[in-house]
């Protein structure tokens, strides 16, 4: 039996947009796109510039999927976040803080999925390419290492750099980039009001397939944030 599932990243930059705040602007903007699986990043927990909402937490209610927090800094109130439409086997926030620069975490979350687990990945990358170099080599080397029998593996984030960079290619040494196999349309996900760059990527281990990948642009997607969401079609096993 053939198991296909769909997967996002988006940073949604603490809802704020090309108008203000409007959560809900994100929530219709991955309503949109149905997808099974949603690593989020720059999310706040409970932060008074936000309401004191945890944005994770509403999401998943809105949505009907679970949320699982992966907290960076402001004391555990802001960070990385899961949604899934299954439930969890395990969580871990692995730490890939590069001193003296700000707090940064990859949430590591094995999800119940049809047919196999799904090892999740997600991770929001330094803005000083000396510490994108270092988290690289760390989600690599420590974090990928440790193998999970029978997961197939899913790492999804914004990684602040270009697809040519050393950072990339250093994670295509061990991972595909869905939208490099398989991508539709213009890559580019950030800024929202001209998009020129791609940070956003959705790599995956060898047990998942990409059918399709591109950038997801509606009428709420281009409000909600200051990136735009990837998205990608996946089939679970080859």
């Amino acid at each position: 039996m053939t198991v296909r599932l769909r997967v996002m990243t988006y940073n949604i930059h603490s809802a704020f947009g090309r108008h203000g705040y409007d959560l809900d602007a994100i929530c219709r903007a991955i309503e949109h796109e149905a997808p099974d699986v949603v690593a989020l990043q720059e999310v706040d927990f409970g932060l008074r510039r936000t309401g004191y909402v945890d944005q994770a937490k509403w999401l998943g209610r809105r949505l009907g999927l679970h949320a699982f927090h992966g907290p960076t800094r402001r004391k555990g109130r802001y960070g990385n976040a899961l949604l899934s439409r299954w439930p969890a086997r395990f969580i871990h926030n692995h730490d890939l803080t590069v001193w003296p620069q700000p707090g940064r975490a990859c949430l590591e979350v094995l999800v119940d999925a049809p047919k196999m687990p799904l090892r999740c990945f997600v991770t929001h990358f330094g803005l000083v390419p000396q510490e994108r170099v270092i988290q690289a080599m760390q989600v690599v080397e420590r974090i990928l290492a440790v193998e999970e029998h029978e997961a197939a593996v899913l790492l999804m984030g914004d990684f602040n750099t270009v697809p040519r960079s050393r950072v990339s290619g250093h994670l295509r040494d061990r991972l595909i980039d869905a939208f490099h196999a398989a991508g539709e349309g213009r890559a580019a996900t950030f800024h929202t009001r001209l998009p020129r760059v791609r940070f956003d990527y959705i790599y995956l281990g060898e047990t998942l397939s990409p059918l399709s990948c591109r950038v997801a642009v509606n009428s709420w997607s281009a409000h909600g944030s200051d990136h735009l969401p990837l998205v990608a079609d996946l089939r679970i096993g080859r």
